[in-house]
């Protein structure tokens, strides 16, 4: 061990990928717009989005749907008014060879070349709007004679008041539009914080809090069964996790007499090379049960802890020293913090053993404000590790060598209970580190973390 104070700070352990590279915070810009993000997929908003849009097609659907057929009957109105006079004017000049209607004009230079020939030489009466160079013009012409008679109404007043009634039309329909869709998006509200307050509930059961509930949810019939359903699926899974638990809780406690046995008759035997080979596998199953029953305890929940604030350059060393292994030390500010100084020294000495048994040397323990690092130089964590978190025998890839991967799981353990935060990672440069975040003295500690299964 190499004791060295102090020196410049390592660099902040930052959040990691799964490959072990640190990362990096996000930009202002995409900060700023995720909320606004999230606004817009939202259940409400997209629920009145599409009212709103089907609202408003079939609003405009139908306003359409009026609108021309309110132009159509005002022109077949005006069609058969401009008739009615003009077959009374050929009526009388029929008879007499005289107009007496002044709105009728006798072979009128004004009538439109195409209407002249489609009329030509034809008993009869047509009428047509044609669009002239100052606006609309309703004509209804006929031949008496072989004189065309016909009446020129201007259709602009007419074509302006269905413009208006257009206009109007499509303002209704977007003020419909907009009431339908914001009585949806009223309606949606209720529904969507249900459905939120589920999805709250299944995170936290996903990260381990199998006594979190849903409760009785009002609403849709749908949502209660959903509720309902994860709220049981919770209960099923805290019930088979509890037994699990207790069966192994109580197998491992019952392999612990028949090891401690062997571990004293082994004692007895003569001394061999045979006899050390027995002696060293019993004293590894004795210490694999005594693990198993640790790991039990901690999963079970049943410890409690007492944090008092506590300096930690002398009660690392004291570790270092306790394991025997090598190690360099870098202190770089030994603030005070609240933790179980038993509990520390095991979480230090299982990552301490954890990287010599795994890892490659040289082993560097860190310690600056209240975080507390252990590096190797080895081929670094597993990815289903830094992606899953340590689980008991699980020891990762062949290349961090052989284990029964409970060292991990313990430390993780005791970190929960002392309200710290232990995270793995890739070492800047290769290797593995793990990284210890304690509560300073200064701050509250941080609630407990979430208990795996």
């Amino acid at each position: 061990m190499t004791p060295r104070t102090p020196r410049a700070s390592l660099p902040p352990p930052g959040p990691t990928d799964p490959s072990g590279t640190s990362g990096t915070s996000d930009p202002p810009a995409s900060r700023t717009g995720a909320p606004l993000r999230r606004l817009m997929e939202g259940l409400p908003l997209q629920l009145a989005a599409v009212v709103a849009i089907a609202a408003f097609l079939l609003a405009g659907g139908l306003g359409l749907l009026t609108v021309t057929a309110s132009g159509d009957q005002r022109l077949e109105l005006n069609r058969a008014l401009l008739a009615e006079q003009l077959e009374s004017a050929a009526y009388t000049y029929a008879r007499v060879m005289v107009v007496t209607e002044t709105q009728v004009a006798i072979d009128d230079p004004r009538l439109p070349a195409g209407l002249r020939r489609e009329t030509a030489h034809r008993q009869e009466l047509f009428t047509q709007l044609v669009e002239g160079d100052r606006g609309p013009v309703l004509w209804a012409v006929t031949y008496v004679g072989g004189h065309s008679l016909s009446i020129r109404s201007d259709y602009r007043r007419e074509r302006a008041a269905d413009e208006r009634f257009a206009r109007t039309v499509l303002w209704l329909a977007t003020g419909s539009a907009t009431v339908v869709s914001l009585a949806g998006l009223l309606l949606a509200r209720p529904m969507s914080a249900r459905l939120r307050r589920v999805a709250r509930t299944a995170r936290r059961i996903a990260d381990g809090h199998l006594d979190a509930r849903i409760g009785p949810v009002p609403g849709a019939r749908e949502i209660t069964e959903l509720a309902a359903s994860v709220d049981k699926m919770a209960a099923t899974l805290q019930d088979r996790l509890r037994i699990e638990q207790r069966f192994a809780a109580d197998v491992t406690h019952e392999l612990r007499t028949p090891a401690a046995g062997l571990l004293a008759a082994a004692e007895i035997l003569p001394e061999s090379h045979e006899t050390d080979l027995v002696r060293g596998r019993v004293e590894a199953l004795c210490e694999l049960v005594e693990d198993l029953l640790e790991v039990s305890r901690l999963g079970a929940g049943v410890d409690s802890v007492t944090l008092e604030p506590h300096r930690l350059a002398e009660p690392l060393h004291r570790v270092v020293l306790s394991t025997g292994l090598p190690c360099t030390v870098v202190v770089d500010d030994d603030s005070t913090v609240l933790t179980d100084p038993r509990r520390l020294a095991r979480i230090v000495a299982n990552l301490l053993a954890n990287a010599h048994r795994h890892g490659a040397p040289p082993v560097v323990l860190g310690l600056d404000r209240g975080t507390i690092t252990v590096r190797d130089h080895g081929p670094g964590y597993p990815p289903d590790l830094l992606a899953e978190g340590p689980r008991p025998f699980r020891t990762g890839t062949a290349g961090r060598g052989r284990g029964s991967g409970l060292g991990l799981t313990i430390a993780e353990g005791h970190a929960r209970l002392i309200r710290a935060e232990l995270a793995f990672d890739g070492a800047p440069g290769g290797g593995a580190r793990a990284v210890l975040r304690l509560p300073l003295d200064a701050e509250p500690p941080p609630p407990p973390s979430a208990r795996r299964p």
